[in-house]
């Protein structure tokens, strides 16, 4: 699918809104050979932001992207969170004891939110695609062909943009979800926070997240810059802030945060050098849908919800990472439009979810005041202390908020499962999980890029006729446009093209039990299975191949 250039700027894919998730979204697209074009109310990119975490599921993505070297270069990695009740340890998190050998990342990267942005601006431009800043959309209408887009510049000159698709990334005062008449249902919370970005002098460590509960006040810590730089965050028990926009939120005077987040801790701090001041409010919200005709709503344009959690933008994220593949299938590969409605049925539930559990934790842990504060703090060293210090709790706690435990449901585009002869391991609508192949190789290795793959296992032994056999196979499914991997152990040697694996660690984590399992996976380029089948069918693989991509029936003729 093209768009005319005859009328006006024209592309296939329009992003609105260059946050996290639109950046994403469009470097997405692009490396799916999408003509797409990306643009920003916003003369420069933002230099402060609230988000400061990246989840494993996350750097997952960006490691895919060979982009997770260069957070880890500017962020901390951070594998704890410790929870104080006035002043007192009283429990916490230590991921070193989640056992999650299915990723890399068995912890949180703290990295300021405008860091990341960075990150995706630079590999956009190296790509050859700018954001265009300075350009603001107003408004739109849609067909059956195309969106024509409303815009003016910098200069308030008026400009219509042309686009097959439109994704509105374009945060929580979204233009794009306004103009589509989408519900927002939610509300304020009561309560607002003062947050500075600042240096923090006092007798703990800068090492790790903590989190701090005394009464009706809340404090948290995020470690970003060793000592130098530290994010803190504490209940604001004056007057809400006029706006909920930090842009233009009401001043902070660091004293008043000193004073507020040494109440909080209970401890002596002293907060001085301060970067970055704010008061804010925070919301739960989310749209009914996320899809209008050719319009998408993605990241906070469709849900925002309390900080609690560090969840907000990297759900964003997944949004667009879920979303930028079923568009470039449809536009380049002859997809149905179905495909484009399994962007909301997979990810409304999922965004669902997120409003349901940060607004849980949130309440817990910061919504309480008077009596109900004063037994919370009073009950919490009895429940957290042994809650904590189980590994299945630490397990559990990390995976929810490593989001590495979310699953689609089937359908047309997900396979079923057990319907087709799976009993362990991941099935279709799971993510695909990490397994060290060899000494320097793992499985997220074979599955770089954001492409389609198809992974063929088998723990059986292969013989040389057996082993030609699945080459030849895997070649032709290759021929149609998808990245192609066989894991197998041999009857002797090794064999080109083949990954001989060193230890049973892939078997075991995809479920192939016995000696003689095997199992072929498609696999989308969001990591998710598509498809799973016993054995080393290719044929069904290459059929079900054909509902994302016209060109594996045509290679099958």
């Amino acid at each position: 699918m093209s768009v005319d250039r005859s009328e006006g700027d024209a592309c296939e894919v329009l992003v609105v809104g260059a946050g996290p998730t639109g950046l994403m979204a469009a470097s997405l697209l692009k490396r799916r050979g999408i003509d797409v074009r990306i643009v920003d109310s916003r003369a420069e990119p933002s230099r402060e932001s609230r988000a400061f975490a990246l989840s494993a599921r996350s750097l997952e993505l960006f490691a895919s992207l060979e982009l997770a070297e260069k957070l880890f270069d500017e962020g901390v990695i951070n594998s704890s969170v410790e929870l104080f009740i006035s002043g007192k340890r009283v429990g916490g998190l230590d991921f070193d004891r989640t056992h999650a050998e299915d990723t890399p990342f068995s912890f949180i990267l703290m990295i300021p939110q405008a860091r990341t942005e960075a990150v995706l601006i630079e590999a956009l431009g190296e790509a050859g695609l700018e954001v265009e800043r300075g350009l603001e959309v107003t408004g739109f209408e849609q067909d059956a062909d195309m969106v024509r887009v409303h815009a003016k510049g910098s200069g308030g000159e008026a400009k219509t943009l042309r686009a097959a698709f439109v994704i509105g990334a374009d945060g929580a005062h979204s233009i794009v979800r306004h103009t589509l008449g989408l519900s927002f249902e939610g509300a304020k919370y009561p309560q607002s926070f003062l947050l500075g970005d600042v240096e923090v002098d006092w007798a703990l460590d800068h090492d790790r997240f903590r989190v701090f509960m005394h009464g009706e006040r809340i404090g948290l810590f995020f470690p970003l810059k060793g000592s130098r730089l530290s994010r803190v965050m504490t209940t604001d028990l004056s007057a809400p802030p006029a706006s909920d926009d930090p842009a233009v939120a009401s001043a902070l005077d660091l004293g008043e945060l000193a004073a507020s987040f040494a109440q909080a801790t209970s401890l002596q701090v002293r907060l001085k050098n301060a970067a970055w001041l704010t008061r804010f409010r925070t919301h739960h919200r989310g749209v009914d849908r996320y899809r209008e005709g050719r319009v998408f709503v993605a990241g906070d344009a469709g849900h925002i919800h309390s900080p609690a959690g560090g969840q907000g933008m990297n759900t964003g994220l997944q949004d667009a990472a879920n979303l930028a593949w079923k568009l470039a299938a449809m536009i380049r590969d002859g997809a149905e439009d179905a495909l484009l409605d399994t962007y909301g049925s997979e990810r409304l539930p999922v965004a669902k979810e997120v409003l349901r559990f940060t607004d849980e934790l949130f309440t817990t842990v910061a919504g309480q005041s008077g009596w109900r504060a004063r037994l919370r703090d009073l009950l919490a060293p009895a429940i957290l202390g042994p809650a904590t210090s189980l590994d299945f709790i630490q397990g559990k706690a990390f995976r929810k908020f490593a989001q590495i435990d979310i699953a689609y449901p089937a359908g047309r585009f997900v396979g079923q499962g057990e319907a087709d002869g799976q009993t362990t391991g991941p099935g279709p609508g799971k993510r695909a999980p990490n397994a060290q192949l060899s000494r320097h190789q793992d499985v997220f290795d074979l599955l770089a890029g954001y492409s389609f793959h198809v992974l063929a296992l088998s723990r059986k032994r292969l013989d040389e006729a057996e082993a030609s056999a699945i080459k030849r196979g895997m070649t032709a499914l290759g021929a149609a446009g998808v990245e192609t991997h066989v894991v197998a152990r041999l009857a002797s040697g090794r064999c080109e093209g083949i990954h001989v694996p060193e230890r049973a660690d892939v078997f075991e984590r995809y479920g192939l039990e016995t000696e003689e399992a095997q199992a072929v996976l498609l696999i989308r380029p969001d990591g998710y299975v598509a498809w799973r089948g016993e054995g080393l069918d290719l044929e069904s693989c290459r059929a079900f191949l054909g509902r994302f991509r016209v060109a594996a029936m045509i290679g099958a003729e």
